[in-house]
């Protein structure tokens, strides 16, 4: 027989044990959701992911309305579009009017969005 014969009876019988191998892999997938809790899927009273989101906290350290940005001391961050944890970082403000009444030092409680692929403060309320 040809030795070419041989190399395609062997590349055919490999292919096809791993096509098995991954069908059998399968079984155990998608189709096994045992761990998964759906109790409230399709439920009218589940509630939507926008409710967790609101206003973060943070301490004011820099204020710079010539740039429109201000340098804040957050916590954890959780928005629709923007997600990260704590620390002291410089962020663009949606609007100049924002920075008018913060300085540093001040508390505050933001909203953060991603604008233009930054994360831009788009609320601002300065806490007494």
């Amino acid at each position: 027989m040809n030795p070419s014969i041989y190399k395609f009876a062997l590349v055919a019988a490999m292919a096809a044990l791993a096509l098995n191998a991954s069908a059998d892999q399968g079984k155990g997938g998608m189709s096994d959701m045992g761990g998964m809790k759906m109790d409230n899927m399709g439920s009218q009273n589940a509630k939507p992911v926008a409710k967790s989101f609101g206003e973060n906290e943070a301490e004011v350290k820099a204020v710079d309305k010539a740039k429109k940005s201000i340098t804040l001391n957050h916590g954890p961050i959780k928005s629709k579009t923007v997600e990260m944890p704590p620390m002291t970082m410089a962020f663009s403000v949606e609007n100049a009017s924002l920075l008018s009444n913060v300085k540093a030092g001040d508390k505050v409680k933001f909203i953060i969005e991603n604008v233009d692929n930054a994360p831009t403060v788009t609320s601002l309320t300065v806490q007494k």
